[in-house]
């Protein structure tokens, strides 16, 4: 009695060699993105970088009468956050018309002494040793993501999600802060419902965050 083939005779043993060594290959290619490896990513992402800034970056932060006419952002902020205590003001030693403004005790508890990258309205890198920084946003939920996309070999995905407030300064709710500082407004008042996106590359090992600074 002739034994049974094992084998499909319409799929050659040197076929499937070949599939088994492209399934061997697919496990170590990049992870094909999921709520599952996304979300740590994302929390990490956050743990590191969550913190929402209102971008004064340098002090002592001058003001002069260009900015007082034209009503620049630190025209407007700085005196609101000199009323509740955060920054005093003295005119500058080389023009009296210039007001520099400098973080008092209160003031340098926000700031984050962090080196981080931005990108101006040009495009170009700038360096920075730290923010002003009244809120620490933590993960809420992963929304969605887009397809994978190749950028010079690299895996990347764009990823959506909302956030929960993990603390805030109390001055942040200060109604004329929340007037001068209307993105602040804006992320204190829908945590869980505002969607934020963020770049992700695969790693090798896993998914990590794209950001300015590399």
């Amino acid at each position: 009695m002739t034994t049974p083939n094992v084998l499909t005779p319409h799929v050659p043993v040197m076929l499937l060699a070949t599939l088994a060594a492209a399934a061997a290959q697919a496990a170590s290619d990049p992870a094909v993105p999921s709520q599952k490896n996304l979300e740590p990513a994302v929390r990490k992402y956050l743990e590191e970088r969550g913190d929402f800034c209102l971008g004064k970056f340098e002090w002592p932060i001058a003001v002069g009468a260009d900015d007082r006419q034209a009503r620049s952002n630190n025209a407007v902020q700085m005196p609101v956050l000199e009323k509740l205590g955060l920054v005093t003001v003295a005119d500058a030693a080389h023009d009296p018309t210039i007001q520099e403004y400098s973080l008092t005790d209160a003031g340098k508890k926000y700031y984050l002494a962090k080196p981080a990258v931005t990108l101006n309205s040009a495009g170009q890198k700038i360096k920075h040793q730290g923010d002003l920084c009244p809120v620490k946003l933590k993960l809420d939920k992963v929304l969605s993501w887009e397809p994978l996309t190749v950028i010079d070999g690299q895996a990347q995905t764009t990823v959506t999600y909302t956030y929960k407030i993990e603390k805030s300064a109390s001055w942040a709710q200060n109604e004329e802060v929340r007037k001068v500082f209307p993105m602040l407004a804006r992320v204190l008042d829908h945590p869980g419902t505002q969607h934020l996106v963020q770049l992700f590359a695969w790693s090798g090992h896993g998914w990590v965050a794209v950001t300015p600074g590399g």
